[in-house]
Parts: structure tokens; sequence; C-alpha cells
């Protein structure tokens, strides 16, 4: 079977540009937070199908929501397996292996013109098979990746993924790091795309980012699993000494999430004045409210290859002492204007930000909070969503430069986006 016999161009629909052509998108599940991604690319395409590996895996907290989305769930094998980090800051992590073994089934019967597939491993190793066998179907290899989270993988990986790589019609990227993390693959310029996160603008904060310094600025808020990787134990045993070198400072450090290190947090043993709030999960709806009682978000992980509740308190005016060890945090954090950058493999960087951060003056923090919501306004999920669509174009000699133009852009304040009646239960831990 050929791909779908209606062959693809561009034309203006909408005050957009969209593309008439059949795409499907492989992934694993649909994260909160991709839903407004994937609708954006749905209202650019002729067609647009998913196909996912499992509902939601088991370490999630959330009711998937596929709204707007025509969604397959393929027959698939799961494996459970322990993800071993053994470069500095080591750590170790439970994640899932899913392998997709209906997925030339499906493509088959959908006929697309274009595949758009997560990851390199069994789901895209199936799309490149498909498409090697279909020449007029075109290939898009989405990465989610960082230098930081594929140390040490072995020489058979790096060796498969190039083969894969180079297979592709088109290689998206998440953010600079991952960029880099494809150059050792030789990937020409002209094949990469930019393809972004962006926070669900269904669930963002849009009210005045001013809060009451004086009960706010010692308040610091940890968003996101309890877990080795996320980095809670360290950074609170870190905060722990910092308040014992400072008698006269008091600290409260606020968990929004859930996971296997909450016991060992509630156990911790810890100086008088710091205190610990474990919130457990907390509802995407009632998580604005949490960080509007924080001076300040901390992201201590040892290991992400993004981290989106960056971006989420940085619309919500919360500056942020981010580990260079997360993605967001090296892309969108500058020091002293919208946060501080620091290691949490050396205790000392995070006593360095930690000083900056209670150092700096009221009115330098409230317009900080104005510098912080400033930094990720453009970052919408039309405007993520833009370059899936310029990687389309390019894959069916259509180019779509003007995509990123026409994004739609973030509702001003106070402001409902059309989709306002979707009320998604998004989860601290499902970040």
């Amino acid at each position: 079977c050929g791909p779908s016999p209606c062959r693809c161009k561009a034309v203006a629909a909408n005050d957009a540009i969209m593309i008439d052509a059949r795409v499907v998108f492989l992934t694993h599940y649909i994260p909160l937070y991709q839903v407004r991604v994937l609708q954006s690319i749905a209202r650019r395409v002729r067609d647009f199908h998913v196909l996912v590996s499992t509902p939601i895996e088991p370490n999630r907290d959330f009711a998937p929501d596929w709204s707007g989305l025509d969604v397959t769930v393929q027959d698939t094998w799961t494996v459970r397996r322990q993800w071993r980090h053994r470069g500095e800051g080591q750590f170790a992590d439970s994640l899932y292996i899913h392998v997709p073994y209906d997925t030339g089934r499906q493509l088959r019967r959908l006929r697309p013109d274009v595949v758009m597939s997560l990851e390199l491993g069994a789901r895209s190793v199936g799309a490149a098979r498909y498409c090697r066998r279909n020449r007029e179907s075109k290939l898009i290899l989405c990465t989610y990746m960082s230098q930081r989270t594929e140390q040490c993988r072995g020489r058979i990986r790096h060796v498969l993924r190039r083969r894969l790589v180079h297979a592709a019609d088109a290689v998206t990227y998440n953010g600079p790091s991952c960029r880099r993390y494809l150059d050792r693959f030789d990937v020409p310029d002209d094949k990469l795309f930019h393809l972004p996160y962006a926070a669900d603008d269904r669930t963002l904060y849009r009210g005045p980012v001013d809060r009451d310094d004086d009960s706010t600025r010692c308040r610091l808020i940890v968003i996101g699993q309890l877990s080795s990787r996320k980095g809670v134990l360290p950074l609170a045993r870190a905060v722990s000494n910092y308040v014992d070198r400072h008698p006269n400072r008091s600290i409260e450090l606020v968990f929004a999430g859930d996971g296997p290190q909450r016991e060992s947090l509630q156990q911790l043993p810890r100086s008088e004045n710091l205190s610990i709030e474990l919130l457990g999960n907390i509802p995407a709806a009632e998580l604005s409210g949490q960080m509007l009682r924080c001076g300040a978000m901390i992201a201590p992980t040892l290991a992400d290859e993004w981290m989106l509740v960056v971006n989420e308190a940085l619309h919500a005016g919360l500056p942020v002492l981010g580990s260079v060890h997360s993605q967001a945090v090296t892309s969108l954090i500058r020091d002293g204007h919208n946060g501080w950058q620091y290691d949490p493999v050396d205790p000392t960087t995070l006593t360095a930000a930690l000083d900056r951060y209670f150092d700096s003056p009221a009115d330098r923090i409230a317009a900080m909070r104005d510098r912080c919501r400033q930094s990720v306004a453009h970052r919408s999920p039309a405007w993520a969503a833009g370059g899936a669509v310029d990687a389309i174009g390019h894959v069916l000699d259509q180019p779509v430069q003007s995509v990123r133009a026409t994004a739609v852009p973030t509702p001003p304040t106070g402001s409902r986006s059309s989709s306002s009646s979707v009320s998604p239960i998004r989860t601290a831990a499902s970040r």
C-alpha cells in the first residue's frame, strides 16, 4: 500500500498554514502537556492520527486526555527495568520499555504520507522499516534527550541509533543539548528541526506575579516525583546544612509530588530552622495556588532531558534555582535574570545560589518575577508545534517557514483558550 492518494501541498486555512497530508504520530503515551501541542499539529494537517503504546504508564498519576485527537492503542509488550546512571551523581530510576508489535499493520491501515516516531527505540525501528518498504512515506524521528541523560550509553546503542537517524528524512530535537548529542551522528543541519516543550496553556497561572516578599521568600517549592533521579534527598540534606551555617535564616521546603523517597524525606534528621511540607500529588488546577505561596522553585534533578515544571514556574513568576542537569534550566535560566543555576553534585554551588537569592533585595526579586514570565511568554503549544509542522513541510518538499509566525499567541492575562472547557487532571507526579 502506498500513501494516501491526495499528495501533499500547503494551503491557507483559518489564517494559518495547513498541509494537505495524512500524518501518523507514534508515541509511548500522551502526557497532558503534550495534548495541546498535538492538537495544534492536527489543526495544521489534513489528517492526523496518534498511535500510543499504552494509555498511561503505571507510575503516572493522571487521567489520560485525548480530546480532539484520533488515538489508537497499539498491541505492545512492556518491560519495566532500572535505569542506573553511573556517571557523576549516580542514581537509579524505574522506567518502562515499550515494544509495539503491530506498527506495520497499523501503518498499512492508515497509509500515511508522513510517519513521526518518538525516540530511537523499537517503535522507531518499526516505523523506519515501514517507510523503507513504502518509499513515498516519509519518516520524522522525534528525539527528546540531553547529553546528561545519554551519558554512559553503550557502543551498540550508539551504532544502532546512527543507522536509525540516517534512515530518517528529518529529525526533531527538544533543546540545545539534544542537538549537540545528535551532532555525533552527523545529521545534516537542513534535516534538523526544533520541537520544544511547552506548558499546557489550559492550566497555566495567568494572574499577577507579585506577592508578599516577607511571607513567601523563605518558602521554596520542589515539584515532581520523589525519586533518587530527582535529587530530593540530597537537596534536603544540603538545605539542612545550609541553615545550620545560617542560624538566622529559616527555610521551608514544600514538596509537591509523591514517590519512593517520601518516607525518607519524612524521617530525615534536619535542623530546627528547616521545615519540610509534603503535599503529595497536586492537581494542576491547584498547583498554581501552591506556587503563589512560595518565593522560588528549586529544581534539584540529577538528570532530566527537559523538566517542564521550570517553564510552569517561570510562567507563574517564580525564580528558579535549578540544576544544570536539567536541559530546561541550562536553556531558560540566566543567573540573576530569572533565577540561578547550580550543580547538585557540588553542594557549594547550591549554597552560592541560596545566598544570592536570600541576599537580593525585595525590589530586585519583584523585578525578577516579571522577567520570569517574560522569558517564556512566547513558548505556547502552538509555537512548539510549529517545529513539527516545519519538519512535515520539509520532508514533503513543501516548506512552511511562516508556521512559527502564524502560531497562536499565549492568551493575555485573564483570558481562556478555546479548549477551556477541557479540565485535565494533571498532578505534580506526572512531571
